[in-house]
């Protein structure tokens, strides 16, 4: 949240922080790779459980990278912008067709958390019931168990506007490249993941100083087994793909707020023990379970 120059990175924790609110059980091992012998895109259509035919969507580059993509183009975007599987399609790919919506002042996690539900509740809706909390006062969210805890009331009164039932969030504490989060987002997890966000928003590693939130929609795994995700946060309506541990790595480097720039007279809340403690941002992100969106792309 604010423009000053980034500080040279800190080393990170030593050790991972306890998990709370119940943690991730590992899961078994996934199963072992089948080469590709043909690229197989399917648009998944999750209201029917039928697959629909992919749009023909004319291709976005000229060049030729990525033209394993060329009838997805926020993803052949994403890919190309990145310079991830340029040449190769990837070993697995799923990406869960969410509508980005873009924020207004600094209200980054009620705007992702609105994009769940197709943006009804509104991040303004959400904003008043977060301020009714006592958990913000302009729209910040420097908790992720508060925000869970805003997850839960308002899915209780909205149960009816999310089709595929039930769906289940957990607050997590550790490290997003964990194995057992790879797992749970190869077999359709979404996360609500606070990070710091460099000047293109990419993940960076500045204390926290303009701590963001973006939510996890989809995940890529490249022909070098490297692990990418697909984000949406409220600064663009673009595709976001991060490497899962420079995520992992943002994640756990938010450790002190910072006035925002644009913000130098309102009042922020911090949680006991700020952004860095127990119930804070650091290495705390939401997983949701059992979401579909009403279509997906795998691979």
């Amino acid at each position: 949240m604010s423009n000053s120059t980034p500080s040279p990175p800190p080393t990170p924790p030593p050790a991972p922080p306890p998990v709370s609110g119940g943690g991730v059980a590992p899961p078994p091992p996934p199963p072992a790779k089948t080469p590709l012998s043909e690229l197989n895109l399917d648009v998944l259509n999750n209201s029917s459980n039928r697959i629909s035919k992919p749009a023909n969507h004319p291709a976005i580059l000229s060049s030729g990278e990525c033209a394993w993509a060329t009838q997805y183009p926020e993803i052949q975007k994403a890919c190309f912008l990145n310079r991830v599987c340029q040449y190769a399609p990837p070993r697995e790919l799923r990406v869960q067709n969410v509508e980005p919506i873009l924020q207004n002042g600094p209200t980054c996690g009620l705007t992702a958390l609105s994009m769940i539900f197709d943006g009804a509740p509104s991040a303004t809706a959400l904003l008043e019931q977060a301020v009714t909390r006592g958990y913000s006062n302009n729209g910040e969210m420097f908790s992720a168990r508060q925000l869970n805890e805003l997850f839960e009331q308002v899915l209780e009164e909205n149960r009816h506007l999310v089709e595929y039932k039930p769906v289940t969030h957990t607050l997590v504490g550790g490290w997003m490249d964990d194995p057992n989060i790879q797992i749970k987002l190869r077999l359709g997890a979404m996360f609500l993941v606070p990070y710091d966000p460099d000047r293109n928003h990419t993940p960076c590693l500045n204390k926290g100083h303009r701590a963001h939130w973006a939510l996890i929609v989809g995940y890529l795994i490249d022909q070098f087994d490297d692990f990418y995700v697909f984000a949406r946060h409220g600064k663009t309506k673009n595709l976001a793909l991060w490497s899962l541990r420079d995520l992992s790595r943002s994640n756990g480097n938010l450790v002190e707020f910072c006035q925002p720039v644009g913000h130098p007279n309102e009042t922020f809340i911090l949680p006991e023990g700020g952004m860095g403690g127990c119930n804070g941002l650091r290495c705390k992100f939401i997983m949701i379970e059992h979401y579909k969106a009403k279509t997906e792309i795998a691979l």
